[in-house]
Protein backbone atom coordinates (compact mmCIF):
# COMPACT_ATOMS: atom_id res chain seq x y z
CA UNK A 1 0.00 0.00 0.00
CA UNK A 2 0.96 3.37 0.40
CA UNK A 3 1.54 5.65 2.93
CA UNK A 4 2.11 8.98 1.70
CA UNK A 5 0.56 11.54 4.23
CA UNK A 6 0.58 14.68 3.28
CA UNK A 7 -1.21 18.40 4.25
CA UNK A 8 -1.86 21.14 2.02
CA UNK A 9 -0.24 24.61 1.98
CA UNK A 10 -3.29 27.07 3.89
CA UNK A 11 -1.58 29.46 0.98
CA UNK A 12 -4.13 29.64 -1.53
CA UNK A 13 -1.66 30.10 -4.51
CA UNK A 14 1.72 28.32 -4.92
CA UNK A 15 4.44 29.09 -6.95
CA UNK A 16 5.74 26.28 -9.37
CA UNK A 17 8.90 26.63 -6.71
CA UNK A 18 6.74 25.79 -3.68
CA UNK A 19 7.29 22.17 -2.40
CA UNK A 20 3.64 20.57 -1.91
CA UNK A 21 3.30 18.10 0.38
CA UNK A 22 -0.48 17.08 1.96
CA UNK A 23 -0.18 15.21 5.17
CA UNK A 24 -4.21 13.96 5.46
CA UNK A 25 -5.27 10.87 3.00
CA UNK A 26 -8.46 13.53 2.89
CA UNK A 27 -6.24 16.16 1.56
CA UNK A 28 -4.82 13.58 -1.27
CA UNK A 29 -8.43 13.04 -2.04
CA UNK A 30 -8.77 16.50 -2.25
CA UNK A 31 -5.61 16.82 -4.71
CA UNK A 32 -6.42 13.91 -6.74
CA UNK A 33 -10.56 14.34 -7.18
CA UNK A 34 -12.74 11.07 -7.66
CA UNK A 35 -10.21 9.50 -9.84
CA UNK A 36 -8.63 7.06 -6.94
CA UNK A 37 -6.80 4.89 -9.36
CA UNK A 38 -3.95 7.60 -9.54
CA UNK A 39 -3.42 6.01 -5.94
CA UNK A 40 -1.49 3.19 -7.54
CA UNK A 41 0.94 5.82 -8.54
CA UNK A 42 2.11 6.24 -4.70
CA UNK A 43 1.76 2.59 -3.82
CA UNK A 44 4.63 1.56 -1.33
CA UNK A 45 3.31 -1.74 -0.34
CA UNK A 46 3.23 -2.83 3.37
CA UNK A 47 3.74 -6.25 2.72
CA UNK A 48 3.80 -7.33 6.71
CA UNK A 49 -0.23 -5.85 6.82
CA UNK A 50 -0.90 -7.19 3.64
CA UNK A 51 -0.91 -10.84 4.37
CA UNK A 52 -2.77 -10.42 7.72
CA UNK A 53 -5.29 -9.23 5.49
CA UNK A 54 -5.01 -12.07 3.07
CA UNK A 55 -5.27 -14.88 5.89
CA UNK A 56 -8.68 -13.06 7.30
CA UNK A 57 -9.71 -13.23 3.45
CA UNK A 58 -9.10 -16.69 2.82
CA UNK A 59 -10.56 -18.26 5.58
CA UNK A 60 -13.86 -16.40 4.65
CA UNK A 61 -16.46 -19.11 3.29
CA UNK A 62 -20.12 -19.08 3.79
CA UNK A 63 -19.71 -16.44 6.78
CA UNK A 64 -18.07 -13.01 6.59
CA UNK A 65 -15.77 -11.03 9.43
CA UNK A 66 -15.58 -8.36 11.12
CA UNK A 67 -11.67 -6.60 11.31
CA UNK A 68 -11.23 -3.46 13.11
CA UNK A 69 -7.49 -1.93 12.26
CA UNK A 70 -6.39 -0.44 14.83
CA UNK A 71 -3.41 2.84 14.37
CA UNK A 72 -3.12 6.18 15.82
CA UNK A 73 -4.06 9.42 13.35
CA UNK A 74 -1.50 9.89 10.78
CA UNK A 75 0.00 6.24 10.92
CA UNK A 76 -1.85 5.73 7.47
CA UNK A 77 -4.72 3.46 7.59
CA UNK A 78 -6.66 4.95 5.09
CA UNK A 79 -4.41 4.93 2.51
CA UNK A 80 -3.22 1.15 3.77
CA UNK A 81 -7.30 0.56 3.48
CA UNK A 82 -7.58 2.37 -0.32
CA UNK A 83 -4.38 0.59 -1.62
CA UNK A 84 -5.98 -2.63 -0.91
CA UNK A 85 -7.69 -2.85 -4.51
CA UNK A 86 -4.65 -2.28 -6.41
CA UNK A 87 -3.00 -5.69 -5.00
CA UNK A 88 -4.01 -8.02 -7.54
CA UNK A 89 -2.48 -10.51 -4.83
CA UNK A 90 -4.98 -9.67 -2.70
CA UNK A 91 -8.49 -11.98 -2.74
CA UNK A 92 -11.06 -8.82 -3.20
CA UNK A 93 -12.96 -8.08 -5.37
CA UNK A 94 -14.67 -5.23 -4.64
CA UNK A 95 -14.22 -2.62 -1.85
CA UNK A 96 -16.64 -0.13 -0.40
CA UNK A 97 -16.48 2.55 1.85
CA UNK A 98 -19.29 4.01 4.02
CA UNK A 99 -18.87 7.13 5.05
CA UNK A 100 -20.38 7.09 8.51
CA UNK A 101 -20.28 11.21 8.74
CA UNK A 102 -22.91 11.04 5.64
CA UNK A 103 -25.41 9.07 6.45
CA UNK A 104 -28.98 10.26 5.88
CA UNK A 105 -31.35 10.16 8.83
CA UNK A 106 -35.35 10.05 7.97
CA UNK A 107 -35.96 11.18 11.36
CA UNK A 108 -34.83 11.23 15.11
CA UNK A 109 -35.81 8.03 15.87
CA UNK A 110 -33.95 6.68 12.96
CA UNK A 111 -30.17 6.49 14.30
CA UNK A 112 -26.63 6.55 12.82
CA UNK A 113 -26.22 2.11 13.97
CA UNK A 114 -29.29 1.75 12.41
CA UNK A 115 -29.00 3.43 9.19
CA UNK A 116 -25.12 2.31 8.64
CA UNK A 117 -26.69 -1.61 8.98
CA UNK A 118 -28.86 -0.58 6.47
CA UNK A 119 -26.51 0.83 4.11
CA UNK A 120 -23.95 -2.73 4.33
CA UNK A 121 -26.99 -4.73 3.53
CA UNK A 122 -27.44 -3.18 0.57
CA UNK A 123 -24.03 -3.01 -0.52
CA UNK A 124 -23.92 -6.83 0.17
CA UNK A 125 -27.20 -7.70 -1.54
CA UNK A 126 -25.69 -5.33 -4.73
CA UNK A 127 -22.60 -7.08 -4.65
CA UNK A 128 -23.93 -10.55 -4.30
CA UNK A 129 -26.60 -9.99 -6.88
CA UNK A 130 -23.77 -9.69 -9.49
CA UNK A 131 -21.41 -11.91 -7.99
CA UNK A 132 -22.30 -15.83 -7.55
CA UNK A 133 -18.92 -16.86 -7.66
CA UNK A 134 -17.69 -18.71 -4.34
CA UNK A 135 -14.16 -17.07 -4.66
CA UNK A 136 -15.85 -13.37 -5.14
CA UNK A 137 -14.93 -11.77 -2.10
CA UNK A 138 -16.19 -7.93 -1.29
CA UNK A 139 -14.76 -5.70 1.50
CA UNK A 140 -16.92 -3.16 3.42
CA UNK A 141 -14.82 -0.04 5.03
CA UNK A 142 -16.79 1.84 8.12
CA UNK A 143 -15.20 5.44 7.63
CA UNK A 144 -15.45 8.22 10.30
CA UNK A 145 -17.07 6.80 12.70
CA UNK A 146 -14.26 5.58 15.56
CA UNK A 147 -15.93 5.36 18.79
CA UNK A 148 -19.64 4.70 19.95
CA UNK A 149 -19.04 6.92 23.03
CA UNK A 150 -22.44 9.10 21.88
CA UNK A 151 -24.54 5.77 21.07
CA UNK A 152 -27.06 4.05 23.71
CA UNK A 153 -25.97 1.46 24.83
CA UNK A 154 -29.48 -0.43 23.90
CA UNK A 155 -28.52 0.10 20.06
CA UNK A 156 -25.14 -0.64 20.17
CA UNK A 157 -26.08 -4.18 20.88
CA UNK A 158 -28.73 -4.15 18.71
CA UNK A 159 -26.54 -2.88 15.89
CA UNK A 160 -23.72 -5.87 16.90
CA UNK A 161 -26.71 -7.95 16.97
CA UNK A 162 -27.63 -7.82 13.67
CA UNK A 163 -23.98 -7.29 12.13
CA UNK A 164 -23.52 -10.64 13.36
CA UNK A 165 -26.79 -12.05 11.80
CA UNK A 166 -25.77 -10.56 8.63
CA UNK A 167 -22.20 -11.68 8.71
CA UNK A 168 -23.84 -15.37 9.00
CA UNK A 169 -25.65 -14.61 5.57
CA UNK A 170 -22.99 -12.90 3.88
CA UNK A 171 -19.34 -13.98 3.28
CA UNK A 172 -17.71 -10.31 3.10
CA UNK A 173 -14.73 -8.46 5.38
CA UNK A 174 -15.94 -5.53 7.43
CA UNK A 175 -13.27 -3.19 7.66
CA UNK A 176 -13.39 -0.80 10.47
CA UNK A 177 -10.41 1.72 11.33
CA UNK A 178 -10.02 2.75 14.95
CA UNK A 179 -7.52 5.26 16.62
CA UNK A 180 -7.85 4.69 19.94
CA UNK A 181 -7.18 1.42 21.62
CA UNK A 182 -10.13 2.06 24.62
CA UNK A 183 -12.51 2.55 22.09
CA UNK A 184 -11.04 -0.40 19.76
CA UNK A 185 -11.89 -2.45 23.47
CA UNK A 186 -14.95 -1.46 24.17
CA UNK A 187 -16.50 -2.16 20.82
CA UNK A 188 -14.80 -5.60 21.02
CA UNK A 189 -16.94 -6.15 24.29
CA UNK A 190 -19.84 -5.01 23.02
CA UNK A 191 -19.38 -7.54 20.04
CA UNK A 192 -18.52 -10.32 21.60
CA UNK A 193 -21.08 -10.11 24.00
CA UNK A 194 -23.24 -11.75 20.67
CA UNK A 195 -20.57 -14.13 18.99
CA UNK A 196 -16.99 -14.14 19.11
CA UNK A 197 -17.60 -15.97 15.85
CA UNK A 198 -17.70 -12.86 13.97
CA UNK A 199 -14.08 -12.03 14.10
CA UNK A 200 -11.27 -14.27 13.29
CA UNK A 201 -10.08 -16.78 15.29
CA UNK A 202 -5.99 -15.59 15.04
CA UNK A 203 -6.66 -11.66 13.75
CA UNK A 204 -9.62 -10.24 15.38
CA UNK A 205 -7.90 -6.94 14.78
CA UNK A 206 -4.98 -5.48 13.33
CA UNK A 207 -2.36 -3.26 15.12
CA UNK A 208 -1.56 -0.88 12.28
CA UNK A 209 2.03 0.38 12.59
CA UNK A 210 2.01 2.12 9.04
CA UNK A 211 4.94 1.62 6.44
CA UNK A 212 8.52 0.22 7.63
CA UNK A 213 10.95 3.00 8.59
CA UNK A 214 13.28 2.17 5.50
CA UNK A 215 10.85 2.83 3.07
CA UNK A 216 10.33 6.35 4.44
CA UNK A 217 12.58 7.63 2.17
CA UNK A 218 11.09 5.98 -0.63
CA UNK A 219 7.43 7.26 -0.17
CA UNK A 220 8.46 10.95 0.60
CA UNK A 221 10.17 10.39 -3.14
CA UNK A 222 7.18 9.34 -4.81
CA UNK A 223 4.83 12.13 -2.82
CA UNK A 224 6.97 14.49 -3.93
CA UNK A 225 6.95 13.52 -7.37
CA UNK A 226 3.46 12.76 -7.70
CA UNK A 227 2.04 15.93 -6.10
CA UNK A 228 4.47 18.44 -7.99
CA UNK A 229 4.33 17.66 -11.33
CA UNK A 230 6.72 15.21 -11.59
CA UNK A 231 9.60 17.34 -10.17
CA UNK A 232 12.20 15.25 -8.33
CA UNK A 233 13.15 15.88 -4.48
CA UNK A 234 16.30 17.21 -6.11
CA UNK A 235 14.73 20.09 -7.52
CA UNK A 236 13.79 21.43 -4.02
CA UNK A 237 17.04 21.10 -3.16
CA UNK A 238 16.43 17.70 -0.99
CA UNK A 239 19.08 15.06 -1.53
CA UNK A 240 19.35 11.09 -0.49
CA UNK A 241 21.33 12.30 2.23
CA UNK A 242 18.88 14.50 3.30
CA UNK A 243 15.67 11.92 3.40
CA UNK A 244 18.11 9.44 5.15
CA UNK A 245 19.74 11.62 7.68
CA UNK A 246 15.83 12.48 8.74
CA UNK A 247 15.28 8.88 8.97
CA UNK A 248 18.29 7.77 10.99
CA UNK A 249 16.99 10.36 13.27
CA UNK A 250 14.05 8.34 14.00
CA UNK A 251 15.44 5.51 14.20
CA UNK A 252 17.70 6.89 16.70
CA UNK A 253 14.38 7.21 19.06
CA UNK A 254 13.37 3.95 18.86
CA UNK A 255 10.95 4.19 22.10
CA UNK A 256 8.78 6.45 20.19
CA UNK A 257 6.00 5.61 17.72
CA UNK A 258 7.27 6.78 14.31
CA UNK A 259 4.70 8.44 11.75
CA UNK A 260 5.33 8.70 8.07
CA UNK A 261 2.63 11.81 8.22
CA UNK A 262 5.54 13.18 11.27
CA UNK A 263 8.32 12.16 8.58
CA UNK A 264 6.90 14.41 5.77
CA UNK A 265 6.18 17.30 7.76
CA UNK A 266 9.99 17.31 8.82
CA UNK A 267 10.80 16.98 4.91
CA UNK A 268 8.53 20.26 4.69
CA UNK A 269 10.24 22.13 7.61
CA UNK A 270 13.78 21.21 5.71
CA UNK A 271 12.61 22.47 2.59
CA UNK A 272 11.52 25.57 4.08
CA UNK A 273 14.61 26.50 5.97
CA UNK A 274 16.67 25.27 3.08
CA UNK A 275 15.26 27.67 0.50
CA UNK A 276 14.87 30.74 2.86
CA UNK A 277 18.33 30.88 3.21
CA UNK A 278 19.30 30.58 -0.24
CA UNK A 279 16.21 33.04 -0.96
CA UNK A 280 18.42 35.99 0.93
CA UNK A 281 21.53 34.81 -1.17
CA UNK A 282 19.14 35.13 -4.43
CA UNK A 283 18.32 38.93 -3.36
CA UNK A 284 22.12 39.60 -4.11
CA UNK A 285 22.01 38.26 -7.41
CA UNK A 286 21.31 40.56 -10.18
CA UNK A 287 19.81 38.15 -12.48
CA UNK A 288 19.92 34.50 -12.22
CA UNK A 289 21.57 32.58 -14.45
CA UNK A 290 21.47 29.28 -16.71
CA UNK A 291 24.36 26.87 -17.43
CA UNK A 292 23.14 25.05 -21.36
CA UNK A 293 25.29 22.10 -22.07
CA UNK A 294 25.97 21.88 -25.78
CA UNK A 295 26.74 18.40 -27.54
CA UNK A 296 26.63 17.84 -31.37
CA UNK A 297 28.29 14.93 -31.90
CA UNK A 298 25.85 12.52 -34.02
CA UNK A 299 25.30 10.17 -31.22
CA UNK A 300 24.58 13.51 -28.76
CA UNK A 301 21.02 13.05 -28.56
CA UNK A 302 21.01 9.33 -27.40
CA UNK A 303 23.52 10.42 -24.56
CA UNK A 304 21.70 13.63 -23.90
CA UNK A 305 18.37 11.17 -23.27
CA UNK A 306 20.15 9.90 -20.04
CA UNK A 307 21.35 12.60 -18.55
CA UNK A 308 18.47 15.23 -18.98
CA UNK A 309 14.51 15.71 -18.15
CA UNK A 310 12.03 14.76 -21.43
CA UNK A 311 9.11 17.34 -20.46
CA UNK A 312 7.99 18.93 -23.43
CA UNK A 313 4.78 20.01 -21.39
CA UNK A 314 7.19 21.76 -19.08
CA UNK A 315 9.16 24.15 -21.09
CA UNK A 316 11.09 25.57 -18.11
CA UNK A 317 12.05 22.10 -17.27
CA UNK A 318 12.95 20.89 -20.26
CA UNK A 319 16.31 19.33 -20.78
CA UNK A 320 17.12 20.07 -17.40
CA UNK A 321 19.92 18.08 -15.74
CA UNK A 322 19.26 14.90 -14.04
CA UNK A 323 20.81 14.89 -10.31
CA UNK A 324 21.00 10.87 -10.34
CA UNK A 325 22.95 10.68 -13.61
CA UNK A 326 24.98 12.56 -12.83
CA UNK A 327 25.66 11.68 -8.95
CA UNK A 328 26.56 8.11 -10.47
CA UNK A 329 30.16 9.59 -12.07
CA UNK A 330 30.29 11.79 -8.71
CA UNK A 331 30.47 8.41 -6.37
CA UNK A 332 32.90 6.19 -7.78
CA UNK A 333 35.20 9.42 -8.47
CA UNK A 334 37.68 10.37 -4.63
CA UNK A 335 38.16 14.09 -6.48
CA UNK A 336 34.80 14.57 -7.65
CA UNK A 337 33.09 13.55 -4.38
CA UNK A 338 35.47 15.93 -2.91
CA UNK A 339 34.22 18.87 -4.97
CA UNK A 340 30.40 17.62 -5.47
CA UNK A 341 28.82 17.29 -1.75
CA UNK A 342 24.98 16.58 -2.51
CA UNK A 343 23.40 19.57 -1.28
CA UNK A 344 26.06 21.49 -3.51
CA UNK A 345 24.91 19.39 -6.65
CA UNK A 346 21.23 20.54 -6.57
CA UNK A 347 22.29 23.57 -5.82
CA UNK A 348 23.99 23.71 -9.08
CA UNK A 349 21.31 22.06 -11.24
CA UNK A 350 18.11 23.26 -9.83
CA UNK A 351 18.05 26.63 -7.47
CA UNK A 352 17.29 30.07 -8.11
CA UNK A 353 21.06 30.93 -8.34
CA UNK A 354 21.84 28.38 -10.99
CA UNK A 355 19.72 26.06 -13.38
CA UNK A 356 21.33 23.43 -15.59
CA UNK A 357 20.36 22.12 -18.93
CA UNK A 358 22.05 19.32 -20.90
CA UNK A 359 21.61 19.53 -24.78
CA UNK A 360 22.15 18.65 -28.39
CA UNK A 361 22.53 20.35 -31.65
CA UNK A 362 22.32 18.27 -34.53
CA UNK A 363 25.53 17.83 -36.10
CA UNK A 364 24.37 19.05 -39.31
CA UNK A 365 22.96 22.27 -37.99
CA UNK A 366 26.24 23.30 -36.04
CA UNK A 367 28.40 22.44 -39.36
CA UNK A 368 25.56 24.32 -41.26
CA UNK A 369 26.06 27.62 -38.98
CA UNK A 370 29.97 27.26 -38.95
CA UNK A 371 30.06 27.15 -43.03
CA UNK A 372 27.31 29.73 -43.71
CA UNK A 373 28.99 32.31 -41.29
CA UNK A 374 32.67 31.34 -41.15
CA UNK A 375 33.31 34.39 -43.56
CA UNK A 376 31.62 36.84 -40.75
CA UNK A 377 33.15 34.78 -37.73
CA UNK A 378 36.46 35.09 -39.82
CA UNK A 379 37.09 31.47 -39.41
CA UNK A 380 40.04 30.62 -41.41
CA UNK A 381 39.14 28.07 -43.61
CA UNK A 382 38.90 29.02 -47.82
CA UNK A 383 35.39 27.90 -49.12
CA UNK A 384 36.99 25.90 -51.24
CA UNK A 385 38.41 23.83 -48.53
CA UNK A 386 34.93 23.74 -46.85
CA UNK A 387 33.22 22.22 -49.89
CA UNK A 388 36.74 19.67 -50.27
CA UNK A 389 35.68 16.34 -50.35
CA UNK A 390 39.25 15.42 -48.64
CA UNK A 391 39.22 18.18 -46.38
CA UNK A 392 35.78 19.21 -44.80
CA UNK A 393 33.22 18.13 -47.14
CA UNK A 394 30.32 19.92 -46.59
CA UNK A 395 27.57 20.39 -48.74
CA UNK A 396 27.16 23.52 -51.19
CA UNK A 397 23.59 24.53 -49.99
CA UNK A 398 24.62 24.51 -46.53
CA UNK A 399 27.12 27.40 -47.07
CA UNK A 400 23.68 29.49 -47.29
CA UNK A 401 23.09 31.14 -44.75
CA UNK A 402 18.95 31.06 -45.08
CA UNK A 403 19.23 27.47 -45.11
CA UNK A 404 21.26 27.67 -41.97
CA UNK A 405 18.72 29.60 -40.34
CA UNK A 406 16.64 27.52 -41.59
CA UNK A 407 17.68 24.22 -40.23
CA UNK A 408 18.99 25.74 -36.59
CA UNK A 409 15.08 27.02 -36.34
CA UNK A 410 14.34 23.70 -36.22
CA UNK A 411 16.62 22.55 -33.28
CA UNK A 412 15.39 22.20 -29.87
CA UNK A 413 18.12 25.00 -28.40
CA UNK A 414 16.29 27.22 -30.87
CA UNK A 415 12.54 26.11 -29.70
CA UNK A 416 14.09 26.60 -25.78
CA UNK A 417 15.39 29.94 -26.53
CA UNK A 418 12.01 30.85 -28.04
CA UNK A 419 9.77 29.04 -25.24
CA UNK A 420 8.60 26.88 -27.52
CA UNK A 421 7.41 23.53 -25.95
CA UNK A 422 8.96 20.99 -28.32
CA UNK A 423 7.34 17.08 -28.93
CA UNK A 424 9.75 14.50 -26.58
CA UNK A 425 11.53 11.76 -28.07
CA UNK A 426 14.28 10.67 -30.01
CA UNK A 427 13.89 12.21 -34.00
CA UNK A 428 13.51 9.28 -36.21
CA UNK A 429 13.45 10.01 -39.86
CA UNK A 430 15.14 8.93 -42.57
CA UNK A 431 16.44 12.70 -43.49
CA UNK A 432 17.41 13.22 -40.05
CA UNK A 433 19.96 10.19 -39.87
CA UNK A 434 20.95 11.22 -43.35
CA UNK A 435 22.07 14.86 -42.21
CA UNK A 436 23.95 13.89 -39.40
CA UNK A 437 25.52 11.23 -41.73
CA UNK A 438 26.38 14.16 -44.44
CA UNK A 439 27.93 16.07 -41.40
CA UNK A 440 30.16 13.93 -40.02
CA UNK A 441 33.12 14.05 -41.91
CA UNK A 442 33.16 18.04 -41.28
CA UNK A 443 32.45 17.43 -37.52
CA UNK A 444 35.87 15.56 -37.46
CA UNK A 445 37.90 18.12 -39.33
CA UNK A 446 36.77 20.78 -37.21
CA UNK A 447 37.64 18.65 -33.92
CA UNK A 448 40.74 18.02 -35.27
CA UNK A 449 41.08 21.95 -36.03
CA UNK A 450 40.64 22.66 -32.33
CA UNK A 451 42.47 19.63 -30.84
CA UNK A 452 45.80 20.36 -33.01
CA UNK A 453 45.09 24.23 -31.80
CA UNK A 454 44.95 24.82 -35.87
CA UNK A 455 42.03 27.03 -35.10
CA UNK A 456 40.44 27.99 -32.12
CA UNK A 457 36.93 26.52 -31.00
CA UNK A 458 36.13 30.74 -30.15
CA UNK A 459 35.99 31.14 -33.61
CA UNK A 460 33.44 28.24 -34.25
CA UNK A 461 31.02 30.00 -31.22
CA UNK A 462 31.43 33.17 -32.84
CA UNK A 463 29.86 31.61 -36.30
CA UNK A 464 27.33 29.90 -33.77
CA UNK A 465 26.20 33.22 -32.22
CA UNK A 466 26.13 35.35 -35.58
CA UNK A 467 23.35 32.90 -36.88
CA UNK A 468 21.39 32.79 -33.71
CA UNK A 469 21.62 36.47 -33.55
CA UNK A 470 20.55 36.24 -37.23
CA UNK A 471 17.08 33.72 -36.99
CA UNK A 472 16.39 35.86 -33.86
CA UNK A 473 16.61 39.00 -35.87
CA UNK A 474 12.95 40.92 -36.16
CA UNK A 475 11.31 38.58 -34.10
CA UNK A 476 9.20 39.23 -30.93
CA UNK A 477 11.84 37.46 -28.57
CA UNK A 478 14.05 40.30 -26.99
CA UNK A 479 17.24 38.15 -26.76
CA UNK A 480 21.17 39.62 -27.32
CA UNK A 481 23.83 36.97 -28.46
CA UNK A 482 27.24 37.42 -27.34
CA UNK A 483 30.44 35.51 -27.88
CA UNK A 484 33.38 34.97 -25.51
CA UNK A 485 32.63 37.74 -23.52
CA UNK A 486 32.81 38.01 -19.75
CA UNK A 487 29.89 37.13 -17.64
CA UNK A 488 28.48 40.78 -16.00
CA UNK A 489 28.37 38.99 -12.90
CA UNK A 490 30.51 36.19 -12.52
CA UNK A 491 34.39 37.02 -12.33
CA UNK A 492 36.48 34.57 -14.95
CA UNK A 493 33.08 33.24 -16.49
CA UNK A 494 33.67 33.82 -20.08
CA UNK A 495 31.09 31.36 -21.63
CA UNK A 496 31.05 30.56 -25.22
CA UNK A 497 27.43 32.53 -26.22
CA UNK A 498 25.79 34.55 -23.41
CA UNK A 499 22.42 35.15 -23.91
CA UNK A 500 20.81 38.00 -22.29
CA UNK A 501 17.08 38.06 -22.10
CA UNK A 502 14.64 39.72 -19.86
CA UNK A 503 14.67 38.30 -16.90
CA UNK A 504 18.00 35.82 -17.01
CA UNK A 505 21.21 35.39 -18.53
CA UNK A 506 21.85 32.12 -20.05
CA UNK A 507 25.51 30.61 -20.71
CA UNK A 508 25.98 28.58 -23.70
CA UNK A 509 28.80 26.05 -23.32
CA UNK A 510 29.37 23.96 -26.60
CA UNK A 511 31.35 21.12 -26.03
CA UNK A 512 33.27 19.79 -29.42
CA UNK A 513 34.19 16.17 -28.75
CA UNK A 514 34.47 13.19 -30.33
CA UNK A 515 34.18 11.48 -27.09
CA UNK A 516 30.86 9.35 -27.16
CA UNK A 517 30.69 8.06 -23.74
CA UNK A 518 28.73 8.82 -21.44
CA UNK A 519 31.23 9.27 -18.78
CA UNK A 520 32.55 11.77 -21.17
CA UNK A 521 29.76 13.87 -21.07
CA UNK A 522 29.39 14.02 -17.19
CA UNK A 523 33.04 14.79 -16.63
CA UNK A 524 32.69 17.96 -19.21
CA UNK A 525 29.54 19.27 -17.18
CA UNK A 526 31.15 18.35 -13.87
CA UNK A 527 33.92 20.22 -14.46
CA UNK A 528 32.48 23.62 -16.05
CA UNK A 529 29.76 23.28 -13.00
CA UNK A 530 32.77 23.45 -10.76
CA UNK A 531 33.85 26.53 -12.22
CA UNK A 532 30.91 28.46 -12.29
CA UNK A 533 29.74 27.02 -8.66
CA UNK A 534 32.95 28.62 -7.59
CA UNK A 535 32.52 32.12 -8.85
CA UNK A 536 29.33 32.02 -7.31
CA UNK A 537 30.87 31.46 -3.96
CA UNK A 538 33.60 34.02 -4.81
CA UNK A 539 31.70 36.67 -5.80
CA UNK A 540 28.07 36.75 -3.44
CA UNK A 541 30.04 35.33 -0.54
CA UNK A 542 27.70 32.51 0.02
CA UNK A 543 28.46 30.15 3.00
CA UNK A 544 30.96 27.27 2.79
CA UNK A 545 28.64 24.63 3.78
CA UNK A 546 26.20 25.14 0.76
CA UNK A 547 28.84 25.84 -2.19
CA UNK A 548 32.47 23.82 -1.19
Amino acid sequence: MTEVYPEFSNKNERSENDLFLPFTYEEILKKIGKDKSRLVDLIVPVTQFEKQIIQVVLDIENAGYLLFLYGVSGVGKSTFISSLKFQKHIPIQSIVSIDASELDYENKSDIKLKQLLKQIKKEARDFFSENNQSNDKLCIVIDYLENLNDEDNNNVKAFFRDLNGLLRKYPILIIWPVTVREDLENMQEFAKSFSSTMFHRIRPAINFTGPPLDEYPNIAKKTIMFFNEGKSCYEFQLTDNDLENLKKGYEKKAQEKHLIRDYLKDIRSLWEERTDYISGIVKNVPKPTEVWFIFSYPEAEDIVARFAKQTPDIINEMWNADYKSLFVYISDNNQRKADWKPQRLTLALSSRMLTTKIMYLPTNALVSCIAAYAKDAEIPIPKEDLLNRDKYNILQHWCIKSNAKKTLSTTSLYLQLSGVSITGGKRKSGRVEKGLKNATPAFEKINKDISDKKISDQKFNKAVCLALQDVFNNSEHNLDFVAEKPHPHLTNIRPDILVDTNDKLVCLEFCYTNNKTPGNMADYVLRKLNQYMKQLKDNFEIPKDLLS
